[in-house]
């Protein structure tokens, strides 16, 4: 009879301490160069966008949930003579990543919550693949003059750490800012002959930070 009591009273309770968070982000995304890959430890990073969606279950001490989550890796170099011309290497333009996330959460803390959980999901990435048109002079003395960008789909996966704050500014809504480090894992296999055999392997680091809003349910 005690045990049923508790049931009884317990379950409702703890199913009403539980809600839906649903939220966009958007905001800056810095990358580290692609480790070992002989075509791009010469380029510069150039600092990215990031924008994602989630959409979470909200427990009172933990928050699971899924999202997408879209960034941009670009980098440059001067490579066209006279080697003032920048020239683009789109390492992702974007990289969409599928995810679920688990997060601990304190209360208590700010009008809303704090966090720090990790996540994991699938690596889709928009690889720019760069053909250069040379000139017409004779051998050996071709010179770039320009080239173009073909996007070619990678797949990997991502894995990741991140931790932020939700403020609440009513019953509905709250200000979501998020800080995260991640590491992506990806290759586009290039037909033999190509310039290197890691060329299109990409595995890097980034870091996105985002603001954004959330509707409470």
């Amino acid at each position: 009879m005690k045990k049923l009591l508790f049931f009884i009273v317990i379950l409702p309770l703890s199913c009403m301490a539980q809600n839906f968070e649903f939220g966009v982000n958007a905001g800056c995304n810095f990358h580290f160069l692609p480790e070992k890959n002989f075509y791009t430890f010469q380029d510069k990073a150039k600092i990215g966008y990031a924008a994602g969606f989630k959409a979470d279950l909200v427990l009172p001490h933990a928050q699971i949930g899924v999202g997408v989550d879209m960034v941009n890796f670009v980098q440059y170099n001067y490579l066209l003579p006279p080697y003032n011309v920048r020239v683009n290497d789109y390492v992702a333009n974007p990289l969409i990543s599928p995810n679920a996330f688990y997060n601990k959460i304190w209360r208590n803390v700010i009008n809303g919550y704090i966090y720090v959980g990790g996540m994991g999901g699938v690596a889709i990435a928009k690889i720019g693949v760069n053909t250069w048109e040379y000139n017409n002079g004779p051998a050996p003395y071709y010179n770039p003059t320009g080239y173009s960008t073909a996007y070619n789909t990678a797949f990997g996966y991502t894995l990741g750490l991140q931790g932020g704050a939700v403020f609440r500014l009513n019953d509905q809504f709250a200000v979501n800012v998020e800080l995260a480090l991640k590491y992506v894992n990806y290759n586009y296999p290039m037909p033999p002959g190509s310039l290197t055999p890691d060329e299109y392997f990409y595995r890097l680091f980034y870091i996105p930070i985002t603001v954004g809003l959330r509707y409470l349910d």
